[in-house]
């Protein structure tokens, strides 16, 4: 991984709240200068090198070893040293690198040297023949033994990547990662030695993620310590001149699965061929023909969760397209119909035998690896004991604890959705750069990223709505904002909000971590739809019984989640009879579309002749250019939070914290506000964090800016930052009063109407007067406080109701601090208790 995606451990925070990395520069100058000021030797190899290296005279033999591209990375030299005990000189082997050296000489004289030095790179150190694998992306991999024995093999098997680590202690400092995803075949050294180097590095390549690992069963007749860089003894040629490669070959194509790792049942064995079974001999004693039982595949582990329960076993292998497939089987599977896991397999390309499928179920309950990986069946952030895991919802595992972890599913998960498309430049060039300066697009790209932080920072789900009307760009967001994730379309990572919460379980569930994107709230259903939004942002499903009427598990998530629509929530809802909690609301946030330019979505076209250009660019490109960007983000992400994960949430915390000030208007109290402003900061810091590790290609803080563009939209268009329940309260008793203000409320002094004296009150509530001060024309409405509470307050809580028209102005309070003023009733004649509200409330706009 380049530097420039990872996230330094040293890091300050500078007076905007931004992420700011040391540079390397100042972590090796602070290195040098520690290093200095003790006297120590200091050693800062760089690679690749500026120069190829010179061999001595003296040395026997070199090799280079090089990067993808073919520049040097360092060499190592051969020397016949002085002869031993059996007068035959003792091979020395030794590493030149290019680098800045500082030391003291024997006679104290400190020396500065950049150039080449008898000194061996950093480690992990690269594998011998990196630009001949980059060379041939597709094809087999040999490892072996030694360069010598490496580059008599290129020699012998043309159409191979020859590889090895370097000498028979070297697989344990070499850096495996290139053969990830690789088939990889060893063919060890005839001795002891190669035995512990092939052990070593079946272990490594397992790691590392290989494909497959399989290894060369050597034939009797080798003598000790034999290599392909030896001769083949006379006695196995017969004296006839055959091409070595003619016995040779055969082995390789032959050789079955590493047998450090599986075990297999009696009666199976595995070939390049396939899998076989060869039955028991009958009762006459004669063998009985193998049964072939599908395609070769490699069992890479066995499997269980964390509490011991659901085993199963993973394999891998190649479709006849040469595509990689893994899939950890649940071993319960097995009991069922045959079918069901032969046809999984068989839809992923592995051919199957369908007389045999009795054995493939057998051999699938009965194999044992040495390998154990705890399975998980959900995606997202995972604890491992080799540290964190983040698991893609196609199976795809980042971190250092992917080797301790696997996907397992009843399915063979084909990722699809969260596949990659293009490079990363491409995705930035052709999408990230035009949200800069469009602070819905931006936000939607920051929100994007935003699903892996919550794990981080402990925080619940939560959601967007872009509402607005048609062609005003909302989709658009929403195909950006996928883009980071896979296809950025509607048969890709797009979803319908037409569906029931049911289904909308499954597909959260899957989304783990991540981002749900849901177009058209039009097309939900109205019963529902408030009811999925509290599902998603409470991260569960819904309890449901077994079978036998026993609980089952429920399906969890965490996640972000944006949606679009021409609706709001609380219309959607008021459609079908229902009306939107102020909990709803906030959970599912209203950003408005229109960013009040003239160009709906948009406020820098970016050089395009129009929004509607734009907008078919962006949507082009996010089915052209995807899924690069959560890679990349992903890889940074995961190493920052193994190598200090404090100083992540400390930098996190910083930037939600300084939004929260900022943004919320001064003295601004309101838990709702304080809430919606929280989770805005989270996205800013999310944009912030995916622009430090060169993700999105924005200037520091428009991420930021972004966010509160949106924020500040949303406040305006709620009326402010007091509480949804406050605002519903002074909505319903104003509607109240404006539809029943002469029908349910007596003329105080008289009976009846003004104009018509003598006609009764129906349904009274209260009464109507002139104010103190008659001359300014307002009424004042006194409501009885039983009619307050289970008339006009019905629905809401009564008494914050009054708390909050007291607060807006609208309410008159005792002298003794109650919410009800004492008024002589002219039924009673005594003083009653009535909630007195000012006729200003008519019209008002709190």
């Amino acid at each position: 991984m380049s530097d420039s995606l990872h996230i330094p451990a040293m890091t300050c925070i500078d007076e905007n709240g931004l992420f700011k990395p040391l540079t390397d520069q100042e972590r090796q100058a602070a290195g040098r200068l520690a290093a200095d000021t003790h006297g120590a030797e200091i050693w800062e190899p760089m690679t690749p090198a500026p120069s190829e290296p010179e061999g001595p005279r003296n040395a026997t033999d070199m090799w280079v070893y090089r990067d993808a591209e073919g520049r040097p990375l360092f060499a190592r030299f051969r020397y016949n040293g002085k002869p031993g005990a059996d007068g035959i000189p003792k091979k020395e082997v030794r590493p030149l690198t290019y680098g800045r050296r500082v030391w003291t000489d024997s006679n104290g004289k400190r020396h500065d040297v950049t150039g080449w030095h008898w000194k061996q790179p950093a480690k992990p150190l690269p594998l011998y023949g990196l630009d001949r694998l980059a060379a041939k992306p597709d094809a087999p991999v040999l490892l072996v033994e030694g360069e010598k024995a490496a580059d008599a093999a290129c020699d012998l098997f043309p159409d191979l990547v020859v590889l090895t680590s370097g000498g028979s202690a070297s697989a344990r400092s070499a850096d495996w990662s290139p053969l990830a995803d690789r088939d990889v075949t060893i063919w060890p050294d005839n001795d002891e030695a190669g035995e512990k180097y092939a052990e070593h590095a079946i272990e490594a390549l397992r790691d590392a993620g290989a494909a497959s690992v399989r290894m060369v069963k050597l034939p009797s007749g080798l003598p000790p310590k034999w290599d392909l860089a030896d001769d083949l003894p006379l006695e196995m040629t017969g004296g006839d001149e055959v091409a070595a490669v003619e016995i040779l070959r055969p082995l390789i194509d032959g050789a079955p699965q590493a047998e450090a790792n599986v075990r297999m049942p009696p009666g199976y064995s595995m070939t390049s061929r396939g899998l076989y079974y060869t039955p028991e001999a009958g009762e006459d004693g004669l063998p009985k023909p193998a049964i072939w039982v599908c395609v070769a595949f490699d069992v890479l582990a066995e499997t269980c969760d964390e509490n011991g329960m659901g085993w199963g076993v993973l394999i891998s292998w190649r479709d006849p397209d040469r595509r990689l497939h893994k899939w950890a089987i649940p071993r319960r599977m097995v009991h069922g119909e045959g079918r069901d896991l032969a046809g999984e397999l068989e839809n992923a390309g592995l051919n199957c035998s369908v007389n045999a499928t009795r054995h493939l179920r057998q051999f699938i309950a009965s194999v044992h690896t040495k390998i154990r990986l705890r399975c998980v069946s959900n995606s997202g952030w995972h604890q491992t004991e080799g540290g964190p895991a983040f698991i893609l919802p196609n199976g795809v595992t980042l971190g250092e604890g992917r080797k301790d972890i696997t996907f397992q599913t009843g399915r063979i998960v084909t990722g699809a959705e969260y596949g990659t498309s293009g490079t990363l430049e491409e995705w930035q060039r052709e999408i990230a750069a035009y949200a800069a300066g469009n602070s819905r697009l931006g936000f939607s790209l920051s929100l994007a990223f935003c699903g892996p932080l919550l794990d981080i920072m402990g925080e619940q789900s939560g959601g967007f709505h872009i509402v607005g009307a048609s062609q005003s760009g909302k989709s658009t967001s929403l195909f950006a904002a996928g883009s980071v994730w896979g296809k950025g379309d509607r048969d890709g990572q797009v979803k319908s909000w037409r569906g029931t919460s049911n289904g909308t379980e499954g597909i959260a569930e899957e989304h783990t971590d991540t981002l749900l994107l849901l177009d058209e709230m039009g097309m939900a259903d109205g019963r529902e739809v408030g009811e999925i939004t509290y599902m998603l942002a409470n991260n569960i499903g819904k309890q449901r019984a077994g079978r036998n009427g026993e609980a089952r598990a429920c399906k969890t998530w965490r996640l972000s989640f944006l949606s679009t629509g021409e609706v709001t929530l609380a219309t959607k809802m008021g459609e079908a009879g229902r009306r939107a909690k102020a909990g709803q609301e906030v959970r599912l946030v209203n950003i408005l579309a229109d960013a009040g330019k003239g160009m709906g979505l948009f406020e820098n076209l970016h050089g395009f002749a129009g929004a509607g250009d734009l907008a078919d660019h962006i949507r082009d490109a996010a089915r052209t250019y995807y899924g690069t960007a959560s890679r990349a983000y992903l890889e940074a992400l995961v190493k920052q939070r193994t190598e200090d994960v404090a100083g992540l949430r400390a930098y996190i915390k910083e930037v939600v914290q300084k939004f929260e000030n900022t943004a919320l208007p001064e003295g601004s109290q309101n838990g709702q506000a304080r809430t919606v402003a929280r989770r805005f900061g989270l996205v800013a810091a999310a944009g912030e964090l995916a622009r430090a590790c060169g993700v999105l290609p924005w200037a520091s803080g428009e991420a930021i800016h972004a966010a509160k563009t949106c924020f500040t939209s949303w406040l305006e268009d709620r009326g402010g930052a007091q509480s949804a329940e406050d605002r519903e309260a002074v909505e319903q008793v104003r509607l109240f009063i404006e539809q029943h203000g002469n029908s349910r409320f007596e003329l105080l002094g008289g009976s009846g109407d003004e104009e018509n004296p003598h006609e009764k009150t129906i349904n009274r509530v209260g009464y109507r007067r002139r104010g103190d001060e008659p001359d300014d024309g307002r009424w004042e409405y006194l409501v009885f406080p039983a009619s307050w509470r289970d008339v006009v307050c019905k629905g809401i809580d009564h008494k914050r109701a009054a708390q909050a028209l007291y607060a807006a102005g609208y309410l008159r309070a005792g002298a003794d601090g109650k919410m009800a003023l004492s008024v002589k009733s002219p039924d009673t004649k005594k003083t009653t208790r009535f909630y007195v509200l000012h006729g200003d409330i008519i019209g008002g706009d709190q």
